[in-house]
């Protein structure tokens, strides 16, 4: 039996030990904190955004009346950017792009935005736009949401990173607040919509106000007043097998990504289609781009059938003087090698939705740009494979040119 002096020596010596141990185990998880937090600070990682969901964006209340919903990635404190989407297109427009522009620079702060009247984002009030669409889906309405969403966010500057339509509001933000643009990308861009074959004659001509104004006529619905919160699904039940044949389509792009964009396009509510068409129709930056101030870079798709070759000569004439009047230089580059076939539809190449078809170049050349200031010399290109369209880089002579 130990004495009570004994078994207090021990007792003593004991708590000692535990008290050792446990210094030690502090030590060890303090250095385990530091090297966690000297990972984080190398990386540049934040907490993971709760807006990273496409099926659950988030909904900024913006003082146009607009609440626009958007999806947010990245650190807060990295570099921002804005990706803006096409006519009757969303966020999901950008969806596969911006992981690889996550990947190729962990500090870039991503904004992906829906138009109004597109996505999740609301309508304009139907008691004010209903007998005329246009009114309330002006190039310049669209620009207005996106700096009205910046100063609701806090964003003093951002790069812009417009697709078709979305290019018409980067250069109308661009144009209008140079100040809050640090640099516009313009995928499938052009300097006027204005009498556009395609936006003309195969989305209002037929089907907006051919067989869809037919089939809602018929039962009683009174055109413009009456379609704007309709859908196309309720004047063609069938209306996603002719977005899959003749709009939400891209023989490059996998039918993992096409395939949920039937239902979100065939929702997309009539007042849309028509106001941001026929707003589309009557743009025209033909005067005001030569006086553009800020560094602009251009990707166009060989077999762009919406804004084709005959449309990029104009644009990069135009860019030209811009970048003279400012004294630095802008880019343009072509991705594909195969020109626009006889038929006149994107068979083999890279086309319209260029980073639909090719998202991992796009965001190479994004990055390169935001980074350097100029894009990649390699041009992206479509490779036929046995399963379909595989990107490659080709070697030219000239990568992208230089507007100076």
């Amino acid at each position: 039996m130990l004495s009570h002096a004994q078994a207090t020596v021990r007792s003593s010596d004991s708590n000692i030990k535990k008290g050792i141990e446990f210094m030690r185990m502090l030590r060890k998880t303090a250095a385990m904190l530091a090297v966690l937090t000297a990972l984080t600070i190398a990386t540049g990682a934040e907490a993971k955004s709760s807006c990273d969901d496409i099926d659950n964006r988030c909904k900024q209340p913006l003082s146009t009346g607009i609440t626009m919903s958007y999806m947010e990635f990245g650190p807060k404190s990295g570099t921002p950017v804005i990706l803006i989407h096409g006519l009757t297109d969303s966020v999901r427009s950008w969806s596969t792009t911006i992981p690889f522009l996550l990947r190729f620079d962990r500090k870039l702060h991503i904004f992906a935005v829906d138009l109004r009247g597109h996505g999740g984002s609301t309508m304009p009030p139907r008691r004010l736009c209903a007998t005329e669409p246009e009114s309330c889906f002006e190039v310049k309405d669209f620009a207005d949401d996106v700096t009205a969403f910046m100063k609701a966010k806090k964003i003093n500057s951002t790069f812009l990173v417009g697709h078709s339509l979305g290019t018409f509001v980067t250069q109308e933000i661009a144009l209008d607040s140079p100040s809050m643009v640090r640099g516009a990308v313009l995928v499938a861009t052009a300097a006027k919509a204005t009498d556009n074959a395609v936006l003309r004659d195969y989305v209002l001509n037929e089907p907006v106000e051919g067989s869809w104004k037919k089939a809602l006529e018929a039962r009683g619905k009174r055109y413009p007043i009456d379609f704007y919160d309709e859908i196309p699904a309720s004047a063609d039940k069938d209306v996603e097998k002719w977005l899959a044949a003749n709009w939400d389509v891209d023989p490059l792009a996998p039918d993992s990504f096409l395939r949920p964009y039937l239902p979100e396009t065939a929702h997309v509510r009539l007042g849309t289609w028509i106001g941001a068409t026929m707003a589309l129709l009557a743009t025209d930056h033909t005067e005001r781009l030569k006086k553009l101030s800020v560094p602009t870079f251009v990707i166009w798709g060989s077999q762009d059938n919406i804004f084709p070759a005959s449309d990029q000569e104009q644009v990069r004439q135009l860019l030209t003087e811009a970048a003279k009047r400012r004294g630095g230089q802008n880019f343009w580059k072509q991705y594909g090698m195969i020109p626009l076939p006889a038929s006149g539809a994107q068979e083999s190449d890279v086309g319209h939705n260029v980073q639909w078809g090719a998202p991992e170049a796009v965001a190479k050349d994004i990055v390169s740009f935001i980074e350097t200031g100029k894009p990649l010399d390699a041009r992206p290109a479509a490779k036929k494979t046995s399963d379909g369209f595989t990107i490659v880089e080709v070697k030219t002579p000239e990568g992208f040119v230089g507007l100076k």
